[in-house]
């Protein structure tokens, strides 16, 4: 088998390369258009469980567009991808553990009060004069 058997002439790798081009495109324009929909939906009077579902439901759909385009998880073997997922998987696991064992009422409100810093006081640039 030889060499020239794989490869590819320039034009050839130029249509490639046109193809993948609009691919990326296509996908910054989808995520462009779900980000406006985000922001539409924040100043939507909408009821606060279903603009949160409708926001969380969209974050994950640019999620899994952005991890399986530009990380190119699309083309790897199918193997790596469950790697990932599955990484993914027990890091918010874990994530949302540590969060169940602090809930508002473990922590002391005097704490909270103590530990808060005062603001300094806005100096002061300029004093009109006071005519009497």
């Amino acid at each position: 088998m030889s060499s020239s058997a794989h490869e590819i002439s320039h034009a050839e790798l130029l249509a490639q390369e046109a193809q993948r081009y609009h691919a990326f495109m296509n996908l910054a324009l989808f995520l462009s258009v779900f980000t406006g929909l985000e922001i539409v939906i924040i100043f939507t009077p909408l009821p606060y469980w279903i603009m949160m579902t409708a926001l969380v439901s969209l974050s994950l759909i640019k999620f899994m567009c952005v991890i399986l385009w530009f990380m190119h998880l699309i083309y790897d073997p199918p193997l790596l991808t469950i790697l990932f997922i599955g990484g993914l998987v027990i890091a918010a696991g874990t994530m949302l553990a540590l969060l169940s064992l602090l809930k508002p009422e473990d922590v002391d409100p005097e704490l909270v009060q103590s530990s808060r810093i005062e603001a300094p006081a806005a100096p002061v640039l300029f004093a009109p004069d006071v005519v009497g």
